[in-house]
């Protein structure tokens, strides 16, 4: 029956289709369903049965509700659409009791190269906002579609021009090419544009028809197979074994340029982006360039916050998840309950990796729906048969598996010391046990386009020589072993359930052993300034699992982690999460990764040879850093999240201080002194390389960690330690409390905190987060001092722009007695005097190693 519909489809007979109808059937509903669906032209037809439901009546017991994907070809354009069918078997012979479309993908284009026509092009110029692609002379050939032109391939000799607006951005396109314009010659482009947009930015009379050469239609040829399915192309997986396209939409707009010194560059308007300007390097895989057009800086604002922007919000995660860690290959059943936000939302874009395969879409509202991918993207786009009233629940289930290689821990929310260019390690003699990360920065399950907080349970089986630690509190009588050693079907089974919100979700299995179990006890108590705070939860469940030849290391982490948590604790005055697992594995290099409830932290084996010279992240005379500046993750960077990728210092600034807090608290003065040394170092040494806003960029295009670690987590940190000596010991403890509580389970930006401080400290404080987060000088001091009787005279000078810096002056008494003064220095010149209580031997400047300056 459904070969026939088929047939009909292709043949568009709608009265081959109501043939099909039974009687008893509504015909004004049938007749309905064949004119929407049923239309002349068609090329091709394919019909895929997803579902099958059995069902029945006393008229005829035997019957079905099918649910098909239907996909029609009208030559070069396409058209996807999901039915239910319910069908009976009536006197033999199958027919159809009722239809209904359910979703439909209208205007899919097959687009072309035009070898029909070769034009001739000189001196033409197609100019977007800070891009010009100057075709100096060549040949030219349409991109050709149902709609219309949507592009060209240019093939000859011409010159890229891209002239970022914003400051900071031509400071990276200066990093990148040695310029703040760049420049660069090219052989050969090809451009998409929507076919409204056609006439506009490709004016006729530079354009001179002539007889098309057969060479020069093999070079666009060559262009365009390369270059066509990197933008725009969707895939229908078994429905067609092409790609097929969506129309650019006006306004958007793609080149891809072929120049000779870069590779492909790639430019990029994409109207609906928060950042709709992007300059991608393809050839490294580096984002040279990522800001906002001037329409879209109109509209929102210097900043933005993610969660304003997506059309849903992810509530809860259910996930039933089968791990073979060997081959790295997942098998999920994931269920996702989210709450529309848009007004009418029709489509629900999620990210999964591209290598999962996705065998089903089911909803509790429509029963199975008809996704497809987003090529190249780790995008899945489910179609909704109708649009979603805002504040609808929905809940999609979805069914994966495929092979999906593990994350190291070599970027995005992530602490690990790297090799410099000098640096070289040789194969160790014990090789670290192998682990399986899951985490961030792969898209392992179904799950919002940015991370959202939601709560989660999760089932996660494994085989029985593996453990797994995962985000969330293990369920009591979990693990379970399930099927048998026999036949080898035998699995061990986690449950892990979290009842606090967390912004993304992760596991690591690995060969563990527990290496420490306690409680560590919260009660009510005072904070420095002489508060009483109140906590979430007053105990933390603490545990170590440990690669085997890390159980006495693991156990050690265990005693320390319980004094770094009550530390913090007393900082913020809370305790996001009720548990707590430190999973212990083995390394070449030291490094950790803290989702919510646990962190990973590694442990690099002895005698393997390695050398590395100095890193930002790399503190010998603290060696409980890593554990303190993950652990304190839980607070900054789970508990509060950060608005998009410019406010990861959020995170890792706040991390990096608080570690340095508690190597005063447990090691003293001289230990603080020395972390914040180092970070100053790094900081000041990587200034030049952006402000410490463009978060993961810094360091991006040279491929230099360092400097993303220098500045996101080292001056982050410092500029938090400045603020600490401008405002007062009190206020700013206040003001980080006050920022954390009001941000729990919350995505915010420095726009947030600087609020927050601002409301305890009673002045403004934009003209610090401008120069010290948004901008990327440094300021330079001049001091001056005397000796006026029983005061010391200071007077400072800043020479260029006016910051908001604080100065330590420490000064040194007969005796051996010294005592630290600040300087709030705020103005061009600024005088005070010191009072002096004896016999003064000299002063030192900013000796403490808190303040980013120069100073002479």
């Amino acid at each position: 029956m459904l070969a026939r519909v088929e047939r009909i489809v292709q043949s568009g007979d709608v009265f081959g289709y109501l043939d099909l109808v039974a009687g008893t059937a509504n015909r004004a509903r049938a007749i309905d369903f064949s004119r929407s669906e049923i239309q002349p032209g068609a090329t091709r037809v394919v019909v895929k049965e997803r579902d099958r439901i059995p069902f029945g009546s006393s008229i005829a017991p035997d019957g079905y509700r099918l649910i098909v994907d239907v996909f029609v070809e009208f030559g070069q354009r396409g058209r996807e659409s999901t039915w239910r069918l319910d069908v009976m078997r009536l006197g033999g012979v199958w027919q159809i009791f009722d239809a209904e479309r359910l979703t439909v993908v209208e205007r899919l284009y097959r687009i072309s190269l035009d070898g029909a026509h070769e034009f001739s092009a000189s001196n033409l110029t197609i100019g977007v906002e800070d891009l010009d692609v100057v075709f100096e002379s060549g040949r030219l050939f349409l991109v050709s579609s149902d709609a219309g032109a949507t592009g060209v391939v240019l093939v000859g000799r011409g010159d890229m021009r891209f002239h970022p607006r914003p400051a900071t951005e031509r400071g990276q396109v200066k990093i990148f090419g040695g310029s703040e314009t760049l420049v660069a010659p090219f052989t050969a482009a090809f451009v998409r544009m929507d076919p409204s947009d056609f006439a506009r930015l490709v004016p006729n009379d530079r354009l001179t028809e002539v007889p098309v050469d057969p060479s020069d239609l093999r070079r666009a040829s060559s262009v365009f197979k390369e270059d066509f399915s990197k933008s725009y192309h969707l895939g229908l997986g078994d429905l067609s074994p092409e790609l097929w396209s969506l129309l650019p939409g006006p306004g958007n707009f793609v080149a891809e340029v072929h120049t000779r010194r870069y590779g492909t560059l790639t430019y990029a308007r994409s109207k609906n982006e928060p950042e709709d300007i992007t300059l991608f390097d393809r050839q490294r895989h580096r984002n040279i360039a990522i800001y906002p057009s001037q329409e879209t800086l109109a509209r929102r604002g210097r900043t933005y916050n993610e969660d304003e922007l997506r059309d849903y919000d992810v509530e809860d995660y259910k996930i039933d998840l089968a791990v073979s860690p060997g081959r790295q290959w997942l098998d999920g059943v994931a269920t996702v309950r989210m709450r529309v936000r848009t007004e009418g939302m029709s489509t629900v874009q999620l990210r999964l990796a591209d290598a999962l395969v996705v065998r089903s879409i089911t909803s509790d509202r429509f029963g199975r729906l008809f996704g497809f991918r987003v090529n190249n993207q780790n995008i899945v786009v489910v179609n909704l048969p109708v649009g979603l009233a805002q504040d609808t629940v929905l809940t999609l289930t979805l069914a994966y598996s495929g092979r999906v290689e593990a994350q190291s821990l070599d970027g995005g929310e992530t602490v690990a010391v790297g090799l410099g260019q000098d640096q070289t390690f040789e194969t160790p003699e014990l090789a670290p046990e192998p682990n399986y990360l899951y985490s961030n920065r792969t898209p392992w399950y179904p799950q919002a386009l940015s991370t959202d907080y939601a709560t989660a349970t999760i089932k996660i089986s494994v085989p029985p020589a593996f453990a797994c630690v995962a985000s969330g509190v293990l369920q009591s009588g979990w693990p379970q072993l399930a099927g048998e050693k026999a036949d080898q079907s035998e699995r061990k089974i986690y449950s892990f359930a979290a009842e606090q919100p967390l912004r993304y979700l992760a596991f690591i299995v690995s060969r563990f052993a527990r290496a420490d179990t306690r409680i560590v006890a919260f009660s009510p108590g005072v904070d420095i300034s002489g508060e009483r705070l109140g906590r979430s939860y007053e105990t933390l469940a603490l545990s170590v699992e440990a690669n085997p030849r890390q159980i006495k290391s693991g156990q050690n982490l265990g005693e320390r982690a319980a004094d770094i948590a009550q530390f913090y604790a007393s900082i913020a005055g809370d305790l996001p999460y009720p548990a707590f697992t430190i999973a212990v594995t083995e390394g070449t290099l030291p490094g950790g990764h803290s989702p919510a409830y646990f962190a990973q932290i590694v442990q690099p084996l002895p005698f393997n040879a390695l050398v590395w010279r100095d890193d930002p992240a790399s503190f010998d005379r603290f060696p409980d850093f890593f554990i303190a500046h993950e652990l304190a993750h839980q607070w900054f960077g789970q508990a509060v999240g950060w608005g998009n990728y410019h406010e990861q210092w959020l995170s890792e600034g706040f991390a990096q201080y608080f570690a340095a807090l508690y190597a005063q608290h447990q090691r003293g003065d001289a230990v603080f002194q020395s972390v914040m040394r180092q970070m100053r170092r790094w900081a000041i040494r990587e200034s030049d390389q952006g402000p410490v806003y463009l978060g993961y960029r810094l360091g991006h295009i040279k491929s230099d960690g360092r400097v993303f670690r220098a500045l996101v987590y080292n001056k982050g940190a410092a500029v938090l330690h400045m603020l600490r000596r401008l405002i007062g010991e009190d206020v700013f403890f206040r003001g980080v409390r006050r920022f954390y509580s009001t941000s729990r389970f919350r995505k915010v930006g420095t726009e947030d905190l600087r609020k927050a401080f601002e409301a305890e400290s009673g002045r403004s404080l934009e003209r610090f987060f401008d120069q010290w987060i948004y901008g990327s000088t440094l300021p330079h001091l001049k001091v001056q001092y005397r000796v006026e009787g029983s005061e010391l005279a200071v007077h400072i000078d800043q020479i260029g722009e006016v910051f908001q810096v604080p100065v330590t002056l420490t000064l040194q008494y007969s005796g051996g007695r010294k005592a630290d003064v600040v300087v709030r220095v705020e103005e061009q010149s600024t005088d005070k005097r010191i009072p002096l209580d004896s016999m003064l031997q000299g002063v030192v400047i900013n000796r403490d190693d808190g303040t980013l300056a120069e100073i002479e």
